[in-house]
């Protein structure tokens, strides 16, 4: 049911209440007045405004009103069937009825002739009060009826108990939009036990929502409306999320969320790529393109799998461990200091990844980097690491170098600079990647996996996508097929692929894709876009994992908000001249760095890469800042961050990309 649909109806259900007291209200007077006509209750020697002397009393007129209208009429209660006056010579009346029969005192019923013969009329009144009244009732008992069935006392109960709830919320999330990249956030903000109130005018989306997650405050309003939020409580959350599927509904809400409240965090899905800035510029703290995200998603699952599991426990997707990234901002005694003067090493658990001078991040910094007040280290860890190493830094005294350091030049140190040109590919195609789809998230993939300086080939024969493929990726390959054309694959030599990214637009293009890949290649790496639940048991029994690109978007939103350090940084990687990344890398038997220590292989020196974490062949779980006794045996994974040509340098010395 649509909003207007609920509102329509709820104005009839009270439409109809009001009708029906209307009805049993007009009846009851209509019996009332006619009584008085009659001589039953005024007239004839009766006082008007003396209700002692009434025949048909008002509640017997109400009561008997209320049994014809419901069509019960267990008798003829006021006697209507028969209603005459006579009269005697000495004027005196007297009332013939089935059940008000009397005489004035004195009457001579000798002298008697009929006076008025009401009989008719009380007959025919008493006849359309029941046909006509009957009908108006029978409409009261329907809307009243469809108001109870269809859902609205329903609806008001619930809305009563999400404005109850709302008003016990603290540091809640508002989340504009309940489908499926709003159940995601949904989830995780659930994980994190914080409190949330989702805004969405679909009745199925709310009910669903309200089955799922009866501790959600759930409210079928209009997002884009100042009471609604204010409804929601914008005034005591920490955040707004606008994840609904129209830009421009985005937009208002943008606004209309920054006018309410100028502290709120606010966190904005992108649909179009041209209505970044206009989000940002209304207000918006973090604006998430989700055609964007997932390409880069799918361009890391094809070239970094293990990367992405690392950054899931970051970001909070994966709650196998315990790692978040966080900020510590260093005081007025820190002024000056270098790296090396800092107490890390009394902290276990925890490795600082870069430092933030204003809005540059400088990451792997050398270990005589000066720092000055306000800087930010960029700290990696589980909680209690990083608490650890935060206070730690905080009680620790001055540097000796304190004061002298002072008369040191301040420069803010510069990003890294590496060369991102594209990398062309081997005329051979060998351990290449495939990409089904030249549209926007094809090109993201594309230039995810050639800044990694890797090779990639893309297959579509849509010509509008093809071009403006070619215009952004003029060194990346395009064969102009069907996709899932055989001559293509073969022609993008699929045998010697190392993986394949599908992204068309129809979920059964994709599984084409995916079954005529597999035939090729069984042994062949691949990934799906399904957008439609239904088919990803399909696709995956093909041969494909496959990403749901609303819980991708969803996931990233909500990381916006509930883990804003990290999500800050992460975008900061990817808008950085030097293209920085997390990257893993994997020791090969026979690799340079096999069955050395970390001391031993000096890393930072040979390569201006810091060993943030390591997994030990067999285990699930990373190692933040391993020990330098730790042996590199041939199937560990270390985790770094850097430019390309650094971690290309990285993955010589190991023997393999993880």
């Amino acid at each position: 049911m649509s909003g207007t649909e609920s509102v329509s109806l709820a104005n009839r259900g009270r439409t109809a209440f009001k009708l029906g007291a209307l009805v049993l209200i007009g009846c009851t007077l209509l019996f009332y007045i006619t009584g008085c006509l009659c001589g039953m209750n005024a007239g004839y020697g009766k006082k008007l405004w003396n209700l002692d002397d009434d025949k048909w009393e008002f509640t017997e007129c109400l009561y008997f009103a209320a049994i014809t209208l419901t069509t019960i009429g267990y008798t003829d209660l006021l006697g209507t069937e028969q209603c005459t006056v006579h009269q005697d010579t000495n004027g005196l009346f007297r009332w013939e009825s089935n059940t008000d029969a009397h005489q004035q005192e004195g009457y001579d019923t000798t002298t008697e002739k009929p006076f008025v013969d009401f009989t008719p009329w009380t007959r025919t009144l008493t006849t359309l009060v029941a046909i006509i009244g009957m009908s108006f009732f029978l409409y009261v008992i329907a809307q009243v009826t469809s108001f109870f069935v269809e859902g609205q006392y329903q609806e008001n109960a619930a809305a009563k108990r999400a404005r109850k709830l709302i008003g016990h919320f603290s540091e809640h999330i508002i989340l504009c939009g309940g489908g499926g990249n709003g159940r995601t956030i949904l989830q995780q903000a659930q994980k994190e036990g914080v409190d949330c109130v989702v805004i969405d005018q679909d009745i199925e989306v709310i009910h669903r929502l309200r089955q799922t997650h009866p501790k959600v405050a759930c409210l079928r309003l209009n997002a884009i409306d100042t009471g609604t939020l204010e409804e929601a409580g914008i005034d005591r959350a920490r955040g707004v999320v606008s994840v609904m599927p129209d830009d421009r509904a985005n937009l208002v809400t943008t606004v209309t969320a920054r006018q309410l409240s100028a502290s709120v965090r606010i966190v904005s899905r992108c649909v179009r790529d041209q209505a970044d800035r206009r989000l940002q510029y209304a207000g918006a703290d973090a604006v998430v393109n989700t055609s964007q995200l997932i390409g880069l998603r799918i361009a890391s699952e094809l070239i970094r799998p293990t990367i992405v599991d690392f950054l899931g426990i970051i970001l909070g997707h994966d709650d196998t461990q315990d790692l978040f990234i966080s900020g510590i901002v260093l005081q007025e005694k820190d002024d000056g200091r270098t790296l090396s003067s800092l107490p890390i090493d009394e902290a276990e658990g925890s490795v600082i990844v870069a430092f933030r001078r204003g809005d540059i991040f400088t990451f792997n910094p050398e270990n005589d980097t000066l720092l000055f007040k306000g800087d930010e280290l960029v700290v990696l860890g589980n909680r209690k690491s990083v608490r650890q190493l935060s206070d730690t830094i905080a009680a620790s005294p001055a540097s000796p170098a304190h004061e002298t350091a002072l008369q040191q030049k301040r420069t803010q140190a510069p990003p890294i600079e590496v060369d991102t040109t594209l990398v062309g590919p081997d005329p051979e195609l060998h351990n290449h990647f495939i990409i089904c789809g030249a549209g926007s998230i094809g090109r993201t993939i594309a230039a995810e996996i050639s800044a990694t300086r890797r090779t990639c080939i893309c297959i579509d024969n849509d010509q509008r996508a093809i071009e403006e493929f070619r215009r952004a990726l003029p060194k990346v390959p395009v064969i102009e097929e069907e996709p899932f054309s055989p001559d293509a694959l073969s022609q993008a030599n699929i045998r010697g692929a190392r993986g394949l990214a599908t992204i068309l637009s129809s979920d059964r293009d994709n599984l084409v894709v995916v079954v005529t890949a597999t035939q090729a290649n069984p042994s062949l790496r691949m990934l799906s876009v399904v957008t439609n639940d239904a088919d990803h048991l399909r696709v995956q029994r093909a041969g494909a994992e496959t990403l749901c690109p609303a819980k991708i978007g969803g996931r990233r939103m909500a990381s916006e908000l509930l883990r804003p350090e990290a999500a800050t940084l992460l975008d900061r990687m990817l808008s950085s001249s030097g293209a920085i990344r997390f990257e893993a890398v994997t020791i090969s038997k026979g690799a340079e760095l096999s069955g050395l220590t970390l001391s031993k292989a000096d890393l930072f020196a040979r390569t201006h890469l810091r060993v943030l974490a390591l997994r030990k062949p067999g285990r699930q779980q990373f190692t933040i800042r391993p020990a330098h006794e730790t042996v590199l045996e041939p199937g560990t994974t270390l985790i770094a961050a850097g430019p390309a040509a650094e971690i290309s340098h990285l993955v010589a010395l190991a023997g393999d990309w993880a």
